[in-house]
């Protein structure tokens, strides 16, 4: 396990241990829970943009194939 330092307010240092104390946990365990957290959310968001951006892509690679269909004489399908 690696060890990283980070920056907080003071007043969120002592807030963050108030809690953690109140619910018999650590300050690590309180961060490393959300941290685990928001990694999981971030990972999602990026699949679900990765997959959004691929079907995007794969339409306009599609889009030539269907201009033949863009006709005058079909036009008469559109209403139905």
């Amino acid at each position: 396990m690696a060890v990283m330092s980070v920056r907080v307010s003071d007043e969120h240092r002592r807030q963050l241990k108030a809690i953690a104390s109140l619910q018999g946990r650590t300050m690590t365990e309180v961060v490393s829970e959300l941290l685990a957290a928001y990694i999981r959310r971030q990972k999602a968001e990026l699949s679900r943009r990765a997959k959004s951006d691929d079907l995007r892509a794969l339409m306009r690679l599609s889009e030539p194939s269907f201009s033949e269909w863009d006709n005058r004489e079909d036009e008469v399908y559109d209403e139905l």
